[in-house]
């Protein structure tokens, strides 16, 4: 069974999504803004709901699963029970889609959140689980470049 695709990181870049969030001048708007993107996931299967895929230390249940492409770049679908978990998540999908082990090794995925002044309104515990979706990122980077 092969991943859903979706438009991040291709039709909607993190540049589309600043430029989104860039014309929402409250938090309220922003947030909204936020569930939209959401909207726009791909559900994941149930059969990549596994314990393997899923990112403990989030307040809510978090799936990462991903697939390589034959040129080695990584298809990544995200899922999160909570619309707008799911959203934030689009935002880190949107930099790590199509990107090669090179790429994502080593990338900090959570710097977006202060250039979309988003981080000072999440919780620590929203802040804990996205830093632990993009260790699990960096750490598949890092094996793939092990095996090649």
């Amino acid at each position: 069974m092969q991943l859903p695709t979706h438009p991040f990181g291709m039709a909607i870049t993190v540049e589309d999504i600043a430029e989104r969030l860039q014309k929402s001048p409250h938090w309220e708007d922003r947030y909204r803004e936020i569930i939209r993107l959401s909207r726009q996931m791909p559900t994941l299967p149930e059969a990549f709901r596994t314990t393997e895929n899923e990112i403990f230390g989030c307040e809510n249940r978090v799936w990462v699963a991903y697939e390589r492409t034959a040129q080695g770049q990584f298809h990544f679908v995200f899922e999160s029970e909570s619309r707008i978990v799911k959203g934030l998540l689009a935002v880190i999908l949107s930099q790590c889609e199509g990107e090669s082990a090179q790429a994502l090794a080593d990338k900090d995925l959570l710097a977006v959140f202060n250039d979309l002044e988003l981080a000072h309104h999440l919780s620590a515990t929203r802040h804990s689980g996205l830093a632990a979706v993009a260790k699990a990122i960096n750490n598949a980077a890092r094996a793939a470049l092990v095996r090649s």
